[in-house]
């Protein structure tokens, strides 16, 4: 079990993972029903080290854990597992069964322009009436712009963090920024061409704790292609460059990049 709370109740089940955690607040833990402790592990940064060399001695550390906690554990009856179909068939494909879409997110952190370990892989949900403002109005002509709702672009946020845990990442209603302008390229005899572009900025405590304050920046462009007989949606596309800060003002911020896409299909 993953743990990487103390909000528990302290009974029941709760109980139990409390008691593991008077060893460490958090971890990956391999533990017997009886609360027998097979294997644990922590991973804690080395000064100096880089974060891509950080992930790998991550992944080794855990897969040695692992396999010595199985050979610990012993010979165990294989359990039966009825595969179900998959929860994010519509990510980054479409459309939704309401209408909406799932656009497919990636975030990385960059180190002097360079990917900086493994990206974050999210997902931007939006429902049928937000996918709709970005299609141009009906009859419009090249050149015509408009401003997609604020409420919509603030959907964005989770390409604007480049860790998985979700206490550090933002969420829509951490934006003090959030803006997307839309323009009308082209208007072909097959498809229309729409260029997009925005900027968001937001500040959240992790946790609600005022001392671990985090701040987030991304400006970015996107292109979205239309039939030009339907008006429904082809692709598009987004590519952000931002900044992430986890700390006061004085520190550094880090760089990130992000990639939004879809593509109609079954």
């Amino acid at each position: 079990m993953a743990l990487n709370t103390d909000r528990l109740a302290d009974a029941g089940d709760g109980k139990f993972f409390r008691t593991l955690m008077r060893q460490w607040p958090q971890g990956l833990w391999v533990v017997t029903p009886e609360g027998k402790v097979l294997g644990f592990t922590y991973h804690k940064p080395k000064p100096g080290e880089s974060s891509s060399a950080g992930q790998r001695r991550w992944v080794t550390d855990t897969l040695t854990m692992l396999r010595d906690a199985a050979k610990d554990a012993g010979p165990l009856t294989v359990r039966e597992v009825k595969t179900k179909p998959g929860t994010m068939l519509d990510r980054g494909r479409g459309p939704s069964g309401d209408g909406g879409a799932r656009l497919a997110v990636s975030v990385m952190g960059l180190r002097n322009g360079q990917q900086d370990g493994p990206p974050v892989v999210d997902s931007v949900r939006l429902d049928k009436e937000d996918w709709a403002t970005f299609a141009p109005p009906a009859g419009a002509k090249v050149g015509t712009d408009w401003t997609v709702p604020e409420a919509v672009a603030r959907q964005f946020t989770p390409a604007l963090s480049p860790l998985t845990d979700p206490i550090f990442g933002p969420r829509p209603a951490h934006a003090t920024t959030a803006r997307i302008t839309a323009s009308l390229a082209r208007v072909g005899e097959t498809v229309i061409v729409v260029r997009y572009a925005g900027r968001w900025a937001t500040d959240h405590n992790r946790d609600g704790d005022g001392r671990f304050p985090i701040h987030t920046t991304a400006t970015g462009e996107g292109v979205g292609v239309f039939d030009a007989k339907t008006g429904k949606p082809l692709s598009v596309m987004w590519v952000l460059n931002g900044t992430y800060r986890a700390g006061p003002a004085t520190e550094k911020p880090r760089a990130t990049g992000a990639v939004l896409e879809w593509v109609t299909g079954p």
